[in-house]
């Protein structure tokens, strides 16, 4: 479950960190508790930022907590899978249409809004794009070499960076919240993670040249990635 974060996150926020990145890659079962001791253990922290962590967790309603016992993730099911992804794609969408629409000083002033003129984060659209293809490269190369936890991290690094760039901080968040609920890697394999990695260079070229409506498209054939596969598998059968 080991993760490199950045060394300016706090303990909580690089606890939070390697734990949405562990439950996304289904490095955590939904039909187990695991105790904040045990998971400080498995990640070699203090147990203080992990049960923190997994506080934080049980109000975004990702885990719940189990009386003297520890925590577990909250079941999905496909209805709440669909729900999930019909709402990404309500933020996702207008967020690819304003980036790809926007001039460089709307871009900006939205940055500056959520606080992204820190050094080293993007504050013009030509850095804004920048960030979004170094995410789209990472993903594609962990995806080609069938890193699968890298793979689900990366992906999501885009995508925030989509969603803030494109909106601003909250509609990232919320996106977010909502990705970290979906347990995406149990209905995809590698093949499929491969094709979805590779759509993300694209949507960053359609984005960069101001294709808003082909960007839009594919953002949320992109977001569906997952159903292809049992979609699929039915079709076999």
């Amino acid at each position: 479950m080991e993760r490199a974060r950045p060394q300016a996150e706090s303990l909580r926020e690089q606890a939070l960190g390697i734990i949405r990145d562990a439950i996304t890659a289904g490095e955590l079962a939904e039909d187990r508790i695991y105790s904040a001791a045990g998971l400080a253990k498995q990640l070699g922290m203090s147990l203080s930022p992990v049960r923190e962590a997994m506080m934080a967790l049980v109000t975004e309603g990702t885990v719940e907590a189990v009386p003297n016992r520890g925590f577990r993730l909250v079941a999905i099911t496909e209805a709440d899978l669909e729900e999930i992804i019909a709402i990404r794609v309500l933020l996702a969408v207008p967020a690819a249409r304003q980036l790809a629409a926007a001039s460089d000083d709307a871009v900006v002033g939205r940055l500056q809004e959520v606080g992204a003129d820190a050094e080293g984060e993007a504050t013009t659209k030509a850095e804004a794009i920048a960030a979004l293809r170094g995410f789209a490269e990472a993903t594609v190369s962990a995806a080609e070499a069938g890193d699968v936890p890298e793979f689900y991290t990366q992906d999501r690094r885009f995508h925030e960076a989509l969603l803030e760039h494109g909106l601003g901080r909250r509609a990232a968040e919320i996106s977010l919240r909502l990705r970290d609920q979906s347990r995406l890697f149990r209905n995809a394999d590698r093949s499929i993670a491969v094709d979805s990695a590779r759509e993300l260079p694209v949507l960053v070229e359609l984005i960069d040249e101001g294709r808003a409506a082909e960007a839009a498209d594919l953002v949320t054939s992109n977001l569906y990635f997952f159903k292809r596969v049992p979609a699929a598998a039915e079709a076999e059968g």
